[in-house]
């Protein structure tokens, strides 16, 4: 029984892992692309949030 707690376990540190690598890399993007895009933080950070996900946020 105690297996499927790691495995729970290993699920939600690789969805973690994932979302703070994204977030970075939005975060990034957000600086980076800033003059050119023209938007505030907020809806860069959702763009580029999206653009550099790889899991579907869409179930």
């Amino acid at each position: 029984m105690l297996y499927i707690l790691y495995i729970i376990i290993g699920i939600l540190i690789v969805l973690g892992v994932n979302i703070a690598v994204t977030a970075f890399w939005a975060i990034h993007d957000t600086y980076k692309y800033r003059n050119e895009d023209k938007l505030d933080f907020q809806d860069s950070f959702k763009k580029y949030f999206a653009k550099n996900n790889n899991l579907p946020t869409k179930m």
